[in-house]
């Protein structure tokens, strides 16, 4: 009862403007299935008041979670209380917060600054240069946000009538390296259109869509108000206090289902009803026009080290999924390749069994809902020393061994497989 109502005083005295100083992150490892058992219940009790940055999901993986400086006492004496070792993760998220950017991170490329993280108009902006500066790209407005901004995509193609690569990223607004590692990408490929021939070839045999930041409003808010903001910036219909949707758990295949929330509050509330995100139903609208020519689907997002495919709205590994020989043989091509450059290793597998269920996401809904054989949602870096937190140092290496993965991904007919089932 103490711990319920120091959660419930900490969401009321919640400021404008967020500083994270005295914030903790602890990390569990469970052990064995009576401590991922006792994880479980301690998420169920604490998932719609403080921040789990990891979910449980499997014996020897890390849980982690943040903690506001007036709860850390309760919630370690909560663990303590049901036997559950943790070690402090993160000491003070506020410093990490202040270490992110950097001073001495250098352009290594002539123009935008692709080593360092910049504002949602910023990317706004290079959506536009981008299509100005080069024959190949052509500047795509998808529609609108909730607060009225465009949401943009990036068009490479060299002309003629070809399958589809639609990629995004942002769909999380604190997780800032994923639209860094888009923009890098979509650099990477229109410079070197002509001169790299495996690069030639992934234009010449695909038309490529990537939207560095699906999720615009949370993004702006995440630079203005809260780093560590996650969904969207429209109030619940239900419950107008309190702010945002999940964009993804807002899909409509299984939506509301497990792993999604239908708190208001919760930082995974599911929305008010499939695609009652703006964002969601705008870029599904315009997905339509593509019916039955998505060769591939990539949601980018991090932290974990992950390239996962579906199912991912349930435990169940052995309910029907005919494509998924296929999309893990693709994946490992993927993440080996993504491993040359720095070592990087990259876990593959099954969504929901493999990491935690989250019913009405994006690889779902790119496989079931759009019909395409290979859908994914890929964690970038890292495994656990930054989190969300990552430095802008690593943003050059993340595009780097990413794009590694992206060239194989393009090189390959991507036949499709046996007729997607509707389970």
């Amino acid at each position: 009862m103490k711990l319920l109502c120091a959660l419930l005083v900490f969401v009321a005295s919640a400021s404008a403007v967020k500083n994270y100083g005295g914030y903790q992150v602890l990390r569990v490892v469970p052990q064995d299935m009576e401590q991922l058992q006792r994880l479980h219940d301690l998420y169920n009790l604490l998932e719609d008041t403080v921040d789990f940055w990891k979910e449980p999901t499997r014996l020897n993986q890390p849980v982690d979670i943040m903690i506001g400086p007036n709860l850390v006492k309760d919630v370690k004496l909560e663990l303590s209380r049901r036997d559950l070792d943790f070690s402090i993760y993160v000491e003070d998220v506020q410093t990490n917060i202040n270490n992110e950017r950097c001073t001495d991170c250098v352009n290594a490329k002539a123009g935008f600054n692709y080593n360092i993280y910049h504002t949602a108009d910023e990317i706004s902006q290079w959506v536009t240069d981008m299509a100005t500066d080069y024959s190949i790209v052509t500047e795509i407005n998808i529609g609108k946000s909730h607060e009225g901004r465009d949401i943009k995509a990036i068009k490479i193609s060299s002309g003629g009538s070809k399958r589809v690569i639609y990629i995004q990223g942002g769909i999380h607004a604190r997780e800032w390296i994923s639209p860094a590692t888009m923009m890098y990408m979509a650099n990477e490929i229109v410079t070197n259109y002509g001169v790299d021939p495996a690069v030639t070839d992934m234009v010449d045999n695909y038309d490529w869509y990537i939207v560095p930041s699906l999720n615009v409003d949370g993004y702006a808010y995440s630079w203005t108000n809260d780093r560590m903001w996650r969904k969207n910036r429209q109030p619940a219909f239900s419950l107008p206090s309190c702010v945002g949707t999940d964009l993804n758990r807002n899909y409509p295949y299984k939506w509301g289902g497990i792993g999604a929330s239908p708190n208001p509050c919760s930082e995974t509330f599911y929305g008010d009803a499939p695609l009652s995100g703006r964002e969601t139903s705008v870029v599904h609208k315009w997905l339509q026009r593509f019916s039955g020519n998505i060769a591939l689907f990539i949601d980018f997002h991090n932290y974990s080290q992950l390239w996962l495919y579906p199912w991912g709205y349930t435990h169940d590994k052995d309910i029907r999924q005919p494509h998924k020989d296929l999309q893990h043989a693709l994946a490992i091509k993927a993440t080996d390749a993504l491993k040359v450059p720095y070592g990087t290793e990259y876990f593959v597998g099954m969504s929901g069994p493999d990491m935690y269920p989250a019913a009405g996401a994006s690889e779902d809904y790119g496989y079931a809902t759009l019909r395409v054989s290979y859908s994914y949602i890929v964690e970038l870096r890292d495994e656990g020393n930054y989190g969300f937190l990552i430095p802008e140092s690593l943003i050059e290496p993340s595009g780097i061994e990413t794009f590694e993965a992206l060239k194989v991904l393009g090189n390959d007919p991507l036949p499709k497989g046996p007729p997607i089932p509707v389970v």
